[in-house]
């Protein structure tokens, strides 16, 4: 009688009509037990639920580039001021350090990444053993595949529409993008700087955001060492760029005015947009 008065109830979960019942608060349901001892099919083909992915609590990798997650975004809404509509994640299983490369088109994928890796594998005196992406779309027509077999690197996909088994990468990009978008928005800087801000927040995650395992730093895990971040600025804050060799008047301005766009990553030096010359 219970399973019949489950039907008539508009399939109402077996708890709720317990909980009715035993606390008297309807009237026309008498000495009727309410209990799950079996499957309602209506119920479980129309109320299932994709079931959680556990949080991993051990370290299924022990060393540089052992594993590498990969992902791909765009094409964005706006192109960059280098005409860049793609974006390019790699993200160090083992430290959780992340590269971001910006593509005009995905075809650029396999190229970057090959180049990638041999600058990887001889920084760090060690071979790349697999990668993983998610089973999307993403990487078609990029011939990363090609790359892969011809050097050996195994290629791991996740489940298709189970972007949570990717999701140490997936993650990441979600993290880059809202540090990027606050950064934007703080100065009102144009959006066609999104690689710049990308890049950026790429640039302070790796040394701020700890391993939740190690309790380390992806930079020091990486690098040995602990990382100095007191030459940090403000994304979009307005600079002053001293004019070198520049024959000047004597009562001409000493500087032009820009704005900062984050670091370079091969000299130790501040990327700027410079107002006056339309140039970073």
């Amino acid at each position: 009688m219970g399973w019949l008065w489950h039907r008539r109830l508009a399939h109402v979960g077996m708890s709720t009509l317990k909980k009715v019942m035993k606390k008297d608060l309807v009237r026309g349901l008498k000495d009727i037990t309410f209990e799950k001892d079996k499957l309602c099919s209506a119920c479980q083909a129309n109320k299932q639920v994709e079931n959680t992915h556990p949080s991993k609590t051990f370290m299924s990798t022990s060393r540089p580039l052992e594993l590498l997650h990969m992902d791909l975004f765009g094409p964005t809404t706006y192109t960059s001021i280098g005409g860049n509509n793609y974006g390019f994640v790699i993200v160090h299983d083992f430290s959780r350090y992340t590269w971001v490369y910006s593509l005009e088109d995905k075809t650029e994928v396999a190229h970057v990444f090959s180049q990638f890796a041999k600058r990887a594998q001889n920084e760090f005196n060690t071979s790349i053993v697999k990668i993983r992406s998610d089973n999307g779309r993403e990487f078609d027509n990029t011939n990363i595949e090609e790359y892969c077999d011809k050097v050996g690197i195994k290629h791991e996909f996740s489940a298709t529409y189970t972007p949570q088994q990717n999701g140490v990468v997936e993650r990441k990009n979600r993290t880059l993008i809202t540090l990027a978008r606050s950064m934007l928005d703080e100065y009102g800087t144009s959006e066609k700087f999104w690689t710049k801000a990308i890049n950026t927040a790429c640039y302070a995650s790796n040394p701020l955001y700890p391993h939740r395992l190690l309790d380390k730093t992806p930079y020091e895990l990486l690098n040995g060492r602990k990382p100095n971040i007191s030459y940090f600025r403000v994304f979009g804050c307005k600079c002053y760029i001293y004019k070198k060799r520049q024959h000047l008047g004597k009562f001409q301005r000493r500087c032009d005015i820009g704005f900062l766009l984050g670091y370079s990553s091969k000299s130790k030096a501040y990327r700027v947009f410079n107002n006056a010359t339309d140039m970073v």
